[in-house]
């Protein structure tokens, strides 16, 4: 379907792209944002941009097809791109959740702001997705409380609007303080200003030092690297409060915060309503409420560190129990960890053993850096676990190998190689299980996310069988849904070479296997291929999607006759 040049609300591009509001532009080189949905997809939300001017169009495009490479959780997923009559249409993830301007806004209405604890953790997950970007040579150029999002389905930060071209003399360095005045933003309250010192905030020092040394634009005193920055942000400690606290007030030349130490249920109204502001679950708010009417006394049995629930405190060498007191604010953090987590559906038993055996040192969690970083790594479980679909999220804790064993029965059946099952799965792991447990079936409890993956990549794949002719092609073209794939068997004479050729969307990768499930053409983007006689028949050809939205791949494959 071509579009005229006035596309407006309700209009559908390429039968399938329905355009919902235009939240921005047009803008020469920005072009103009619309939100819309994928009526092929059940009317999904997608985002999409669109850009009129022929000369912001080639950078645009070079930029965008560098993006689609880049495989951050952080990221939108960037998808097609459309040319069509009205310009160049690029297709992405919808990010539901708020910018940090937006719940700066919301804090400050109720005189609260971010403490350092909140822009520590920040920091250490955007810095990653920026290191991703620089090592594909590309500056963001646009780091700002607006284009940092808290995504609502597991509030990690979302780092948009990577797609826009920035100025030439746009620098990576620049990426990092640009991220650093957020920071300082969102710890004094103030959008625009910066407080005069840094010693004014009243931080620890190391913190200080860290913080000076990512605003710095001086190249003898800034972080040479992302990688650097990071290694010194890891090695603060996480300061007390790393929930909201109260707006500093400047006094005598420094600012001044007050944290909501105590338990008066003042305090904690007060921070159930800002929680509930930020679009947080209805339980947080319940579970906050309700921490009002609980003693001190309450410690770490509040999180049970046993599948069973049953295991007692944690004796200490005199042989006494030992109960852990939580400062109000982590056990904030933790309520609503676990909120996050019942939306999921997924068994807390099984995810706090999950994150225990993760924990590098499983020492005594009265320690308070040792419960920050079993925090830190729940937050990241979380995040892979959310990929999941919900009916197998519901089932983690229980899943064993019969759960995925029909799926394999049913593809070897079909003639598909042991050996390529293995290789679905192991692509099915990769956005699920650390790199070190790749590769290979973990024990539990990371054995039920190696099944889950199982199930979900072998559920998804679709086959296709073909027949190469002697020196006539036979083609095909096929859609794969995102992040789905499809095998195609290839069958040829015997004795001929058969030559393939595929062509699809940059988001798409390829691999060929030969009749024993031999690698015949290594895993990578698609692309012209001549396999041997020797690899035996049928050939297996697997194509991967890990795009946004769906997208068609043509295969072109013709048996070569060796001469005699």
């Amino acid at each position: 379907m071509r579009l005229n040049p006035l596309s407006g609300s309700g209009t559908v591009l390429m039968e399938r792209y329905r355009l919902e509001e235009r939240l921005s532009g047009p803008d020469p080189l920005r072009g103009s944002f619309w939100s819309a949905v994928d009526v092929m997809a059940g009317d999904c939300p997608v985002a999409l941009r669109q850009l009129n001017d022929l000369a912001s169009q080639e950078p645009f495009r070079q930029r965008w097809e560098v993006l689609q490479t880049i495989g951050s959780h952080q990221l939108p997923r960037f998808g097609q791109l459309l040319d069509l009559e009205d310009g160049l249409w690029a297709v992405r993830d919808w990010i539901e959740g708020s910018s940090l301007a937006s719940l700066q806004q919301q804090r400050a209405r109720r005189q609260m702001v971010f403490s350092a604890g909140e822009v520590l953790l920040l920091l250490r997950q955007v810095l990653p997705v920026l290191g991703a970007l620089h090592s594909h040579d590309l500056v963001h150029g646009h780091i700002s409380l607006q284009n940092l999002w808290r995504r609502t389905s597991d509030g990690l930060p979302v780092v948009l609007k990577g797609e826009l071209v920035p100025t030439e003399d746009a620098a990576s360095w620049m990426d990092v303080r640009d991220l650093a005045v957020s920071a300082m933003a969102l710890l004094t309250g103030q959008p625009s200003n910066l407080p005069s010192s840094l010693e004014r905030l009243g931080l620890n020092p190391a913190y200080q030092a860290v913080l000076e040394r990512l605003l710095t634009a001086d190249p003898n005193r800034r972080f040479p690297d992302i990688a650097s920055a990071q290694e010194a942000l890891q090695q603060l400690a996480m300061p007390e409060h790393s929930g909201p606290i109260e707006k500093p007030i400047a006094a005598s030349g420094r600012f001044t915060a007050t944290a909501p130490s105590s338990t008066s249920p003042r305090q904690k109204r007060a921070m159930a309503r800002e929680q509930g502001a930020e679009g947080r679950l209805w339980p947080v708010v319940i579970a906050l409420a309700l921490s009002a009417l609980v003693s001190s006394a309450i410690g770490w049995f509040l999180l049970p560190r046993t599948s069973t629930g049953d295991r007692p405190p944690r004796p200490r060498r005199d042989g006494a129990a030992t109960v852990v007191s939580l400062p109000p604010e982590e056990l904030d953090q933790r309520e609503q960890l676990f909120s996050r987590l019942r939306a999921l559906q997924v068994d807390r038993s099984w995810f706090v053993e999950l994150v225990d055996a993760s924990q590098l040192s499983m020492e005594s969690l009265e320690s308070a850096p040792l419960r920050r970083h079993w925090t830190e790594l729940a937050e990241q479980w979380l995040a892979r676990i959310g990929q999941l679909s919900p009916a197998i999220r519901a089932r983690l804790g229980r899943l064993s190998d019969g759960d995925w064993e029909q799926p394999r029965q049913a593809l070897r059946q079909q003639g598909v190689h042991p050996k390529v099952v293995e290789h679905l799965v192991s692509a099915g792991t990769q956005d699920l299980l650390p790199m070190a447990m790749q590769g290979r079936k973990p024990a539990d409890p990371f054995l039920q996310l190696w099944i889950s993956a199982a199930m979900q990549s072998l559920d998804e794949v679709e086959i296709v069988r073909l027949k190469a002719r002697p020196l006539e092609p036979t083609n095909t073209s096929l859609r794969i849904p995102a992040g789905d794939a499809r095998l195609v068997l290839v069958e040829a004479p015997v004795g001929d070479a058969v030559a393939l050729g595929i062509n699809g969307t940059p988001l798409m990768q390829m691999m060929v296997f030969g009749v024993n499930g031999q690698v015949e053409a290594e895993r990578g983007p698609l692309r012209v291929a001549r396999i041997a006689p020797k690899a035996g028949l049928p050939l297996q050809v697997l194509v991967t999607n890990q795009g946004v939205s769906s997208g068609l791949f043509t295969l072109s494959c013709r048996a070569e006759p060796l001469p005699q």
